[in-house]
């Protein structure tokens, strides 16, 4: 059912690396992404889904080498467990693929040509480190090193998380080789290069558009103050991913590779469903593109990734949904912190994915700031909110339903209905929310509607009404009705406990039903959710 014009959205998320298994810090996004589109599939748009692994680049190559096998066979092996744990976290993807493809070799192929036909590659002779024991050139990946500022360890040897700047390699101090432990020596080799700066005009105008939230957009457009960089698009071996045609010992760049990721991704689910890819993809695409990335990742996403799309004449994002970085207890995820929490450390827990889901949209708004997984306020959301305040609401009246009336709802009219219609006018409100991204609000809106519900039950004392049963069922009656409203606001966030309340109710969660009541059917037993006792990771 189409209620709406141009309602075509293609939505993605960033590609999680093949060299290790899917965290929570990676969930955050997806569930973010998630939540988005099952709200968008509830209210009719027809949307697609989509991701993929990252599965080219130094790092893979070196973790396939210290387990003694193929790269190939790695980030296979690695492609299934991301699959397998991002299902058991409900993210719902009409396809989840990998670079490695053949539709990622013939688009970047094609993508380089039309690059070098507009004359907008071109080379240059770089100093890289060099492992003269090895006699190989280091990628970022293949060296230890230290930021000159504040002398932290930097995140794959050119972003320092501290200072928030990134380094080339004659800015960075103590490189060391990961082959031979040894201090590297910088040597020239020749690269190619994209031309940033032809498209400076193009993509100061267009990320105005693109970026919403004024903390990226102010850091983003700084870079507009000079020249752009040039965008060394290619790789020296040792290295695992395409090779550059006509070039000997050259490899795209990962990141070149993983973002044409996003149209080759497309492209493969166009040939299995049939679809038009040029539809979606033309310059003048009346479909939109929603992409979901992390606060580390934008000027990848808005430089490099616009001037590609604009010099292949593709269309751009309608918006780049920017979100902050999950901390453990206060503390960056790490394995040396002993903090390193996996999909399958939750998995394994018995805990259900919904809350962690549950959790994450209580946080998730529309800014870039971090969010702390405190497992301590973890346990006390899902146990004293979620479960206690909300779950547990039709627990307080089901035993009288079932013991008196045989299941059955009442065939009155409404008990209550101003309160009714405050449940109602809130829908208004839910569907700003979840549009902006702001789920904390949606959140915070349904545990204030069942603070005022479970208030309801307390004040009308339905264990009071024993001797006047048509009160007593218009009471139990009203709270299923309201029970109801909460959970088809929830049914995004919640997609494994709406199953369970749909076949409570007996019926779908689906839009049209906020705004019927429901009289005169017979309920079926409601399901029993087990808090969680105390966890450790």
């Amino acid at each position: 059912m189409n209620l709406f014009k141009d309602n075509k959205i293609l939505v993605t998320c960033a590609l999680p690396y093949s060299n290790g298994p899917i965290h929570i810090g990676h969930l955050l996004e997806h569930i973010q992404a998630d939540i988005w589109v099952r709200y968008k599939k509830y209210n009719f748009y027809d949307v697609k889904f989509i991701c993929s692994d990252d599965s080219h680049g130094t790092s893979i190559l070196l973790k396939s080498n210290n387990l003694k096998i193929n790269p190939k066979k790695l980030i296979s092996d690695i492609y299934v467990d991301h699959k397998k744990d991002l299902k058991k976290f409900n993210i719902n993807y009409n396809i989840y693929y990998s670079t490695h493809s053949l539709e990622n070799m013939f688009f970047l192929n094609n993508i380089y040509n039309i690059l070098l036909k507009k004359k907008l590659i071109f080379k240059k002779n770089v100093y890289q480190f060099y492992d003269k024991y090895y006699s190989v050139f280091l990628s970022d990946r293949l060296f230890v090193s230290n930021c000159k500022v504040c002398l932290s360890k930097l995140e794959n040897n050119n972003y320092c998380v501290l200072c928030n700047n990134y380094y080339r390699n004659y800015d960075i101090i103590n490189p060391i080789s990961l082959l031979s432990n040894k201090k590297p020596i910088l040597k020239k080799t020749e690269h190619l290069f994209f031309k940033l700066n032809e498209y400076k005009e193009f993509l100061k105008e267009k990320i105005l558009n693109i970026i919403f939230q004024k903390e990226v957009l102010n850091k983003i457009y700084k870079v507009f103050d000079n020249d752009l960089e040039l965008w060394d698009i290619s790789r020296d071996k040792l290295y695992f991913g395409f090779k550059i045609p006509n070039e000997k010992n050259k490899y795209f760049c990962v990141w070149f590779d993983a973002i044409i990721g996003y149209i080759s991704t497309f492209y493969k689910l166009c040939k299995v469903n049939n679809l038009n890819f040029f539809e979606y993809w033309n310059e003048f695409s009346n479909c939109k593109l929603y992409q979901f990335i992390g606060k580390d990742i934008v000027y990848f996403h808005s430089i490099f990734w616009l001037s590609i799309l604009k010099s292949i004449n593709f269309r751009i994002p309608n918006k780049l949904i920017v979100h902050g970085h999950i901390t453990i207890n206060n503390n960056k995820m790490s394995k040396s912190l002993n903090n390193y929490i996996t999909a399958k450390d939750y998995i394994n827990k018995n805990i259900d994915t919904d809350f962690l889901r549950y959790f994450y949209a209580s946080k998730l708004s529309n800014n870039i700031n971090d969010i702390d997984f405190n497992t301590k306020e973890f346990i006390y959301k899902v146990n004293n909110v979620l479960i206690n305040k909300i779950l547990n609401i039709p627990n307080r009246v089901v035993n009288f339903l079932y013991f008196y009336f045989n299941g059955f709802l009442s065939s009155s009219d409404i008990e209550d209905i101003n309160l009714y219609n405050i449940f109602l006018s809130k829908h208004t409100y839910i569907n700003l929310y979840y549009n902006n991204f702001e789920y904390n609000l949606v959140i915070k809106i349904v545990e204030e509607l069942s603070d005022l519900l479970n208030k309801y039950i307390s004040d009308r004392e339905p264990w009071n009404k024993i001797n006047n049963k048509k009160k007593l069922h218009d009471i139990c009656t009203m709270v299923i009705n309201l029970f109801k409203i909460l959970f088809i606001y929830l049914r995004p966030i919640l997609p494994n406990i709406s199953k369970k309340v749909e076949f409570f109710l007996g019926i779908k969660l689906d839009i049209k039903f906020i705004y019927i009541y429901l009289f005169n059917i017979k309920i079926n037993k409601y399901f029993i959710t087990k808090k969680i006792l105390d966890i450790k990771f």
